[in-house]
């Protein structure tokens, strides 16, 4: 290819062409040819020799092309007003990255920063990709895919905190994602009975965020979760329900739903007026007071403070928990105003006041008397009370006292009441191991040689004594005393003793 050709092909123009455009002039100046000394033995170009090439300039560096025009996005209705209110373009979404869809859920649309929500009756929230807390965790678990649904609020921040709250799509219950720095993300599922109670009862303003996950798969198919103010637990059998403060502390100290009390069924009670509280629980009852900090009772002893009105009745507070492995297997619980005795032959029973005084200086469960086999009887002549045991009974009266009765003499006065109330306390070690005891009315004597015991009184006893006694010539009664007309006569073992009134006539 000629020289020519080159510099025209350099320029994208064919020879034919540039012949076509620009013929040459004609001339008779004669040319001399000069050989090419790059090419030796080339004749010279007879044609006028073109100007070089010019090679087009390059972009200058650092200048971009001009950018595809970006297609517009409209963002219009209550979307467009969140989106306006939040700074529009310039806010913290940014511009919008889609159109409006509402193929899945409510209508939204997704913009730089994060998605806006229209829920219907003008309620529109705003999810954040990368502002605030909860939004982020939503978007890394897979937003729309994820179980935890669509937001049904914005992120709210409280309490060092925040929180937001999100419907599944399955449209049962809710989920609330929380946040605190402490913790990072904890959710609350609305869609159980623990989450949907805290929800429904009042949340962080009742009991504060959650400290850790729900827990499920406990016993009887249980749950819990912990917050800030309390724990919520259910089960198959109970309802969602809350634990508080020292109550909670002595049920976890207990083993919580595994130990002695499982399951909480119903939320404590502080109604009570004497500033305490008292919780159900399927295996008893906590209560709690200031002065004595919490206590439980379970089992018979449970029923019978419960069924003596509780608090508000004679026995007061549980001072502690009860204690077992007493005397034939039996278990007692000490209260205010009295205790509650248990063994498995007698039940559970209460005793109190003056009764109680002198059963406890006898001894109580492990003195003569033994486990108390009724509660306390009052109503009888004279203002008294009587309580039975497994060895004797105990009576009071305001003028007498509380004393213990036992053996034949406490069988002889069940029979002659009359006797009235004991005095003082039995006395033994008399002839034949005979005993006697005082009454308001007389005494009582009793020996094993005589069997039942028999009531002297007034002058029949006066001359008896004058006789020595049961250790003198006549021995120990055999027969109470009978009288007529101002005589009397008594049987005793060994003879008969008589009282004459002034006046008196023999029958």
């Amino acid at each position: 290819m000629s020289t020519l050709a080159m510099a025209l092909a350099a320029w994208g123009i064919s020879p034919a062409a540039a012949e076509q455009a620009s013929p040459p002039p004609a001339s008779t100046e004669q040319i001399s040819p000069t050989p090419t000394p790059a090419d030796p033995g080339t004749a010279a170009e007879t044609a006028e020799t073109p100007a070089p090439p010019v090679t087009p300039e390059a972009t200058p560096t650092g200048v971009a092309p001009e950018p595809a025009p970006v297609p517009v996005i409209s963002v219009v209705g209550p979307i467009a007003a969140k989106w306006q209110a939040l700074g529009g373009a310039d806010g913290s979404l940014g511009n919008a990255i889609a159109e409006l869809n509402c193929s899945r859920g409510p209508c939204h649309q997704e913009f730089d920063g994060g998605t806006i929500f229209s829920l219907g009756s003008g309620t529109v929230v705003v999810v954040y990709r990368t502002l605030g807390n909860t939004g982020p965790h939503w978007f890394a678990s897979g937003g729309l895919a994820s179980t935890y649904g669509y937001p049904e609020s914005d992120e709210s921040f409280a309490g060092g905190g925040s929180f937001q709250q999100f419907k599944p799509f399955n449209g049962w219950g809710s989920h609330v994602l929380t946040w605190r720095a402490q913790y990072g993300i904890l959710p609350v599922e609305a869609n159980s009975e623990v989450g949907y109670s805290w929800l429904t009862r009042g949340g962080i303003s009742w009991l504060g965020y959650p400290t850790a996950k729900m827990t499920c798969g406990l016993r009887n198919d249980g749950c819990s979760q912990t917050y800030d103010r309390g724990t919520l637990v259910s089960s198959t059998g109970t309802r969602a329900t809350v634990i508080l403060g020292a109550v909670r502390a002595k049920w976890t100290s207990l083993s919580a739903q595994n130990g002695i009390l499982g399951y909480p069924e119903w939320d404590e009670d502080c109604s009570g007026g004497v500033g305490t509280c008292a919780q159900v629980f399927q295996g008893g009852i906590i209560v709690w007071s200031a002065k004595t900090g919490a206590v439980v009772l379970r089992g018979s002893i449970g029923s019978r403070y419960v069924d003596s009105n509780g608090i508000q009745g004679r026995l007061g507070l549980p001072l502690k928990d009860e204690t077992c492995g007493l005397r034939a297997k039996g278990c007692l619980q000490n209260f205010q105003n009295g205790q509650i005795f248990w063994s498995p032959t007698t039940g559970s029973h209460m005793v109190y006041g003056a009764i109680a005084g002198k059963y406890r200086a006898l001894g109580a469960q492990n003195g003569t008397l033994g486990y108390p086999t009724s509660s306390e009887v009052c109503g009888m002549s004279g203002g008294g009370c009587r309580q039975s045991f497994q060895g004797g009974d105990i009576l009071w009266s305001p003028g007498s006292g509380a004393y213990s009765l036992r053996g034949g003499i406490r069988a002889a006065h069940n029979r002659f009441f009359p006797a009235g109330y004991p005095l003082g306390e039995e006395v033994c070690g008399l002839a034949q191991n005979g005993c006697y005891q005082q009454f308001q009315t007389g005494r009582m004597y009793w020996s094993p040689k005589v069997g039942a015991a028999q009531f002297v009184k007034n002058g029949i006893q006066a001359q008896w004594n004058k006789l020595g006694g049961p250790g003198g010539r006549v021995g120990y009664p055999i027969w109470n005393e009978v009288c007529a007309n101002g005589y009397c006569e008594q049987r005793f073992q060994f003879g008969v003793v008589t009282w004459t009134a002034r006046g008196g006539i023999p029958w």
